[in-house]
């Protein structure tokens, strides 16, 4: 008897904020403002865009947004008028996405987003370089890797304790993004950890090449014995295509 009178209590509650969220809808779609945001929600919504997955490798898509209706019709009413700086966005994940497919290969950023990277492996030269001129790029760290200078790292233990132990360091000093780099990084420890798998598209061992094919989401492998004179040019090249240089986090975010 008392289960059949919870259950029913629960049910009259459900009913009761159903009840009430409606009659709040309602409410909110009298308001003038709320008619405005109605008629022009489709012109700021943004579809999502899948990732592009072929064999075992992924291309990251890009989220969409949606206005929230309601949030945007409060942050207005304060405005007194309706005000698209003040419309509140709901983020829409593309269906196929990066967070469903965590044992495909990342092999580029969203060509879209006008972006590209740079992973170094450690060469105090061109970190001095980079650093001086505050140009953004990943460094492939170890154990003994200085951690004191703003970047972005990726562990580069290949054994597994050694991993693990970079890994704890780097997540008690908020510097992990959980990526993993190919080649480089321990796979069974980053599969087991749910972490991203990254493999760059362009590397330095190949300059030529590497100078030709440069374009919007490129992962740049900067090999240790890569000149500077090398990496200077590598730099006036994605100057002239308008690319911007970010951290892989940001390429590869959707």
């Amino acid at each position: 008897m008392n289960k059949l009178k919870y259950f029913s209590f629960a049910i009259i509650l459900v009913i009761s904020f159903y009840i009430t969220d409606q009659i709040m809808i309602y409410i909110d779609n009298q308001s003038p403002l709320m008619k405005t945001i109605l008629n022009v929600e489709n012109n700021y919504n943004i579809k999502p865009v899948n990732a592009i997955i072929k064999d075992n490798t992924i291309i990251p898509g890009i989220n969409g947004k949606e206005v929230n209706k309601h949030k945007s019709l409060l942050k207005m009413e304060e405005y007194g008028s309706f005000n698209d700086n003040f419309i509140v966005y709901n983020m829409v994940e593309p269906k196929i996405s990066l967070k469903n497919n965590k044992d495909k290969i990342i092999i580029k950023g969203n060509p879209s987003k006008r972006e590209i990277s740079l992973i170094l492996e450690e060469n105090s030269l061109l970190e001095e370089f980079l650093n001086k001129n505050n140009i953004k790029y990943n460094l492939l760290t170890k154990l003994n890797s200085n951690l004191s200078i703003e970047r972005e790292y990726i562990n580069a233990e290949e054994d597994e304790k050694k991993f693990s132990d970079l890994d704890s360091i780097l997540n008690k000093n908020s510097l992990n993004k959980n990526l993993c780099f190919l080649n480089y990084s321990n796979i069974k420890y980053c599969q087991k950890k749910g972490y991203f798998l990254i493999h760059n598209s362009l590397d330095t061992n190949n300059k030529q090449e590497l100078l030709k094919q440069l374009n919007s989401g490129d992962i740049v492998l900067i090999t240790k014995s890569t000149s500077l004179e090398t990496l200077k040019l590598i730099l006036n090249e994605i100057k002239k295509l308008d690319l911007n240089i970010v951290y892989l986090s940001k390429l590869i975010s959707e």
